[in-house]
């Protein structure tokens, strides 16, 4: 085989990935985390605002009666809480608008057709997901500081579980991307399922000044360890014990990817 001028040109080779196409996975990645760039005023504000929002709102309820948790001030107890909500509602939110949104246009074909695994697009998906939330967590800490202390009691606990956390809603929201076929499941996952999760975790409220069955309620929620990690993390000030948290985290990450990577190589609601 020759070119136009007569040199010879090598045959054509199979392309040789090897277990994991690194390159594959890190461009569907840039391809998520990029459209969460070119909207960054719309991705970032619109937590910022909801985060100050909720603050305000707890302060402004509370009036002048005392805050009676001991060892914790309001501000410092509500402010982890609000950004690790944030975390976790932009990792939910990211993937699943974003397959959902590719259903509807069509271009979820091309992320079918390039050459990855399934393992491959549920890791890039949840990793995008997770990048995007650290993002929008660090900016809403940022905006928070000026009303909270952070002591930065464990730092290593802070990024553990702010990727945890955001890591097992990335999942999440690839399963809500996968099932949804309108914007109205869209919509009905994150109204009936993610926010009564979030907000049942002792957000804005103590997990010990529940009624017992409350209590165990909340122990079944991987939301609350997420939370109370960055919490411990950010003030010394917890509920749970850490290595449970992490354990807790650790599971639900390994059992919704699992799930998720399944769905996807079936096609769940992907392929025609």
């Amino acid at each position: 085989m020759t070119d136009s001028i007569g040199l010879p040109v090598p045959a054509p080779r199979l392309r040789r990935f090897g277990r994991v196409s690194w390159l594959g996975l890190w461009s569907l990645h840039q391809r998520e985390f990029g459209r969460f760039i070119k909207g960054y005023v719309d991705n970032l504000l619109g937590p910022v605002v909801t985060s100050l929002l909720f603050f305000a709102v707890f302060r402004l309820a509370l009036g002048g009666r005392s805050w009676s948790v001991p060892g914790i001030a309001l501000a410092d107890f509500v402010a982890p809480a609000l950004v690790m909500m944030s975390i976790a509602e932009r990792a939910l939110s990211s993937t699943s608008a974003s397959i959902l949104y590719d259903k509807h246009t069509g271009a979820l074909a091309d992320v079918l057709m390039a050459p990855l695994t399934a393992f491959e697009r549920v890791l890039g998906y949840a990793l995008s997901a997770t990048s995007t939330g650290l993002v929008i967590g660090f900016v809403v800490a940022l905006c928070l500081w000026p009303f909270a202390h952070y002591a930065l009691a464990d730092l290593p606990a802070i990024l553990l579980f702010a990727a945890g956390g955001g890591l097992l809603f990335g999942f999440l929201g690839i399963l809500v991307g996968m099932w949804s076929t309108r914007w109205d499941h869209y919509t009905a996952a994150h109204t009936f399922v993610f926010i009564p999760t979030s907000f049942f975790s002792g957000m804005f409220l103590p997990v010990a000044v529940l009624p017992e069955i409350g209590q165990r309620l909340v122990s079944f929620n991987p939301f609350f360890y997420a939370l109370d990690g960055m919490r411990g993390g950010l003030t010394g000030w917890r509920e749970a014990d850490p290595l449970l948290g992490a354990a807790v985290l650790l599971g639900c990450n390994l059992a919704a990817g699992a799930l998720v990577w399944r769905l996807m190589a079936r096609g769940y609601r992907i392929k025609p």
